[in-house]
């Protein structure tokens, strides 16, 4: 039996600490009544003395008995095991009583000897039965088991065959059925892992040694990064969630076993002659040294992270929106720097630091399927957007050189809390909020593209995704709207604009027109320009337009427009 299984069913059937259980076999060993507790083989040595080990065994008051059977009728070797090269199993050496060894070791010291005991015994022979029948066209089976000997379930009860005794059957025999029972259940999530399932995780993964597994794990529990309750469940605490959490946010490999698992790999290499030690430890100091760097420079996730779980402004914040990946609603704090919280996942998504937050109407992000926000700056001539939170925080998209915010950058090149991709810099090709789906035409001011403020009516306006330009649309009317179509003149974004009943320009009482800002003279003539220059020429041609819906408007006309849209004005 390796360390590693001692510790497990120490844990599990015994109710002890890995590190308490380490320490008793340690005591017992220096006492003499074990082998050294510190092994990884389970396959006993070529020149190992059975008969002298069992002899040791035989006066003991509880299990003296069966070893003298055993020794009489012939015992057997073990068929199977790893020898790791460095200690034998751990084996009983000399014969105990509880009164010698205290409760805790007695009940250790028991297992040990039992196990060892039971690796040499006969094997547990059983019959299993499987009887099938059909009822209704429908098959259905039971399974029935006898023990014919038991075997090493003699001195390892805990591992007995359960029997279960079918009656005789024949087959073509038929039998009454007497009840019929319908079960429904609910699938349920894992439990929390035991200190024994961590064990074998660990063991399996590489992590930590027989000498140095169980120290880990007293660690995390000294720490408070897990607390250990009823059934020896490891249940991580707040504190430990947090840190994981923000260890998968700036660097995932730190929370993977692979790195701990390459460097107990590497030791091994080197204790076997096959790796060079200097190499080694300089690969490993670099590797490391790399990413200590990296995570220093990100450690503001880790703040937010912190600073949102256990101070009191995530108890102040309000239920704003759906998180897109456990769908529970996110806290939104509004003190600097503004933020939204999701306590189910641990993760903190920053908002614009100036304006105002509002729930965009349940509507979800097509990506993400979080909800959207609505941002709307101070000032009554602020500009109003939508934005996706996650999207805002890790644009999806390669080549979003330019965020909203990003002006505010520090000294350090870095960008400052709070900027982000919204939708107006969006590229996503369908959806109805994305720049793609949103943008008129070109700024006149700077590089970037008017867009329809989505919750500016009635008084209606296009803003710049780049700078403070407005430009004030046809002011009253029930609703303005862009289309997929486009302006064959300028390329511009067509719009469509239901002007209110009672005070329409178009003839006849049509409310509903479409047409380009730029190209469109009756457009044109309706909107207004703020904080830049004017579009509007001396020189004009006939606009474009069309009129349709309630009622039917007349005339178009054209005024000859570059290429370049607002650019060349």
């Amino acid at each position: 039996m390796a360390s590693n299984k001692v510790l497990m069913i120490a844990s599990s059937a015994l109710g002890f600490g890995p590190q308490m259980a380490m320490q008793v076999a340690e005591r017992l060993y220096t006492q003499g009544f074990i082998s050294y507790p510190r092994t990884e083989s389970t396959a006993y040595p070529s020149s190992f003395d059975f008969r002298g080990t069992l002899g040791a065994q035989v006066n003991n008051p509880v299990w003296g008995s069966y070893v003298q059977r055993l020794l009489t009728d012939g015992y057997q070797k073990p068929r199977s095991g790893t020898d790791a090269g460095d200690h034998p199993p751990v084996t009983p050496l000399r014969s105990a009583t509880e009164d010698m060894l205290g409760n805790d070791a007695w009940r250790l010291y028991g297992y040990v000897c039992k196990h060892f005991i039971g690796t040499v015994s006969p094997d547990c022979k059983y019959v299993r039965t499987k009887a099938e029948f059909s009822i209704g066209g429908e098959l259905f089976h039971c399974v029935g088991q006898r023990v014919l000997v038991k075997g090493f379930t003699s001195i390892m009860p805990w591992l007995a065959v359960n029997e279960k005794n079918l009656p005789q059957f024949t087959k073509g025999e038929k039998i009454e059925v007497v009840r019929v029972d319908l079960h429904e259940g609910m699938t349920s999530p894992p439990k929390y892992l035991s200190e024994s399932e961590l064990i074998s995780l660990m063991e399996k993964n590489g992590i930590g040694t027989d000498a140095s597994i169980s120290v880990h794990i007293n660690n995390i529990c000294e720490r408070n990064y897990v607390q250990v309750q009823a059934g020896r469940k490891l249940v991580p605490t707040a504190l430990g969630i947090t840190l994981i959490r923000g260890y998968q946010c700036i660097d995932p490999d730190l929370c993977l076993p692979d790195i701990r698992s390459f460097i107990e790999q590497q030791i091994t290499l080197v204790a076997k002659g096959q790796a060079d030690h200097l190499r080694v430890v300089q690969h490993v100091l670099q590797q490391f040294q790399q990413k200590y760097s990296y995570f220093v420079k990100q450690i503001e996730n880790m703040d937010a992270l912190f600073e949102a779980q256990f101070s009191p402004l995530a108890d102040s914040g309000r239920v704003l929106s759906k998180c897109g990946k456990c769908l529970r609603y996110m806290k939104h704090i509004s003190t600097q720097p503004s933020r939204l919280y999701c306590n189910t996942c641990e993760e903190v998504y920053y908002l614009p630091q100036k304006g105002t937050i509002k729930l965009y109407k349940e509507l979800t992000c097509p990506l993400d399927n979080f909800e959207l926000l609505i941002c709307s700056m101070p000032g009554p001539d602020g500009k109003s957007f939508s934005l996706c939170p996650y999207c805002y925080n890790s644009p999806p998209f390669e080549g979003i050189d330019t965020l909203f915010g990003a002006a505010k950058c520090g000294s350090s090149g870095k960008l400052g809390k709070g900027a982000g991709m919204p939708c107006f810099l969006c590229p996503h090709p369908t959806c109805r909020h994305s720049l793609i789906s949103q943008g008129v035409c070109a700024c006149p001011e700077c590089s970037g593209t008017l867009v329809l403020d989505p919750v500016s009516a009635p008084k209606w306006r296009l803003c710049c995704n780049m700078c403070n330009f407005l430009v004030l649309l046809p002011q009253g009317a029930h609703q303005i709207s862009t289309t997929p179509e486009r302006c064959p003149e300028c390329d511009s974004t067509i719009i469509e604009v239901d002007f209110n009943k009672k005070t329409t320009p178009l003839e006849d009482g049509a409310t509903l027109y479409t047409g380009c800002i730029l190209c469109d003279e009756l457009l044109h003539s309706l909107v207004e320009m703020k904080y830049g220059k004017s579009f509007f020429r001396g020189s004009r041609g006939r606009g474009r337009g069309s009129r349709r819906g309630r009622g039917r408007g007349r005339g178009t006309g054209k005024m000859v427009d570059p290429k370049m849209s607002f650019r060349d004005f």
